[in-house]
């Protein structure tokens, strides 16, 4: 409910009541089976998302104390219209408000919760986290291609420069902590903080080509680092005293087949061929092509592309291909079918055949998405009504 109402809702105090929602459930969610590291972690992720939703709060009362209203569309018209000597307060706002959605979506300096969180929590419910980053990555987009984009006048697109040069560090700094990493947990806990600055370098060009890229691969992101974390259940649910620790172990029931997936799904994270990953990153090397230091981005996302391919071989190889050679083999203490996660997982890498597949249909839709969120006098139209002057908003885009 509280990821719907997120994605919905179009007025800024609801998204903050969505947030409170799907963040109270996840609270119980992280905790979920106790464990010391469990709940040293719980309670660092419930803190750090205590003062996000204060932050949101104060945001949120400088944007209406300024503008009078918090209803995306109304804030579209009012914002041009806001005299200059209260922008500074606007602009305050509006500021904070993207330190909230980046504390959401992990981005660095605020990403310092997201590891241990996502290492340390069950393997089901990290992978339904695994879209819970992206509602901070939906929350820049909407908010500051709607209200504070080219129509803001002097303010327009203030955020790009912070957002791409925080965006770049988090998927360097990512990548790195999967090489680094020394559990199969941590290394998708990572990936995972990597991928988010991949889509948010995409975000912070600001330009259809860009949020099109951006939407693209944020949806290949989530379902791929979800389809990890339940692999790597698999893995420690069979490995008794072992778990995901990249060491070598006795074989372990089932290995063949995890390995397997765990190769696949690995192919799908890293953006290798033939999967959506790939097509997702030739995506937005072409979609940043005309940005403002093109050369850098470019070997930023194909040199953090090939840490995460050493990083992840080096695991593969030490858990199911060294392990393979020891001898004896590990028992489950009970008795661990595999079907239903064969299932989970073989669903999530079937869609993503199908954004590879259909890729050309599939971008020619979040395309269309892009240039609606450019030209937001149709949104303000079917929001307000056709009496309201959307001529303020006019389409345009940030080129960098």
């Amino acid at each position: 409910m509280g990821l719907n109402g997120a994605f919905l809702t179009g007025d800024l105090f609801n998204l903050f009541v969505f947030f409170e929602v799907l963040l109270i459930a996840s609270y119980g969610l992280m905790v979920h089976g106790g464990g010391g590291a469990r709940m040293r972690a719980g309670v660092q992720y419930v803190i750090v998302n205590l003062v996000g939703s204060s932050i949101f709060l104060l945001s949120l009362g400088l944007i209406y104390g300024v503008t009078g209203t918090l209803n995306m569309a109304d804030l579209a018209i009012k914002v041009p219209l806001i005299l200059p000597g209260d922008s500074a307060l606007l602009y305050c706002g509006a500021a904070l408000l993207l330190v909230v959605f980046g504390i959401k979506a992990a981005l660095v300096p605020l990403q310092f919760w997201m590891p241990g969180t996502y290492a340390n929590t069950s393997g089901p419910v990290a992978a339904l986290f695994s879209i819970m980053t992206k509602v901070g990555a939906y929350g820049i987009i909407r908010v500051f291609t709607l209200a504070f984009g080219e129509s803001a006048g002097d303010g327009a697109w203030f955020v790009a420069p912070w957002l791409m040069g925080a965006a770049a560090v988090t998927l360097a700094l990512g990548m790195i902590g999967v090489v680094a990493a020394r559990s199969l947990a941590q290394q998708a806990a990572f990936a995972a903080l990597g991928s988010m600055g991949t889509v948010l370098i995409a975000a912070a060009g600001f330009t259809p080509l860009t949020e099109s890229a951006a939407l693209y691969y944020m949806v290949h992101s989530t379902l791929a680092i979800a389809a990890l974390f339940l692999v790597i259940d698999a893995v420690v649910v069979r490995r008794d005293g072992f778990g995901d620790a990249l060491t070598t172990s006795p074989t372990f029931a089932h290995a063949g087949l995890i390995g397997s997936m765990f190769f696949v799904v690995v192919i799908a994270v890293i953006g290798m061929p033939p999967l959506s990953g790939f097509v997702g990153k030739l995506l937005i090397l072409d979609a940043t092509a005309g940005l403002f230091g093109w050369p850098w981005i470019w070997g930023l996302l194909l040199g953090t592309s090939l840490l995460t391919l050493v990083g992840f071989a080096s695991s593969g190889s030490m858990v199911f291909w060294k392990s393979g050679a020891v001898e004896g083999r590990l028992e489950s203490r009970v008795r661990v079918p595999i079907v239903l996660p064969t299932v989970a997982i073989g669903a999530m890498v079937t869609v993503l055949v199908f954004l590879t597949g259909f890729s050309g249909p599939v971008s020619d839709y979040f395309d269309a998405t892009a240039e609606q969120l450019f030209e937001p006098g149709r949104y303000i139209e079917a929001v307000l009504g056709s009496n309201v002057d959307a001529g303020d908003a006019a389409p345009g885009g940030h080129d960098g």
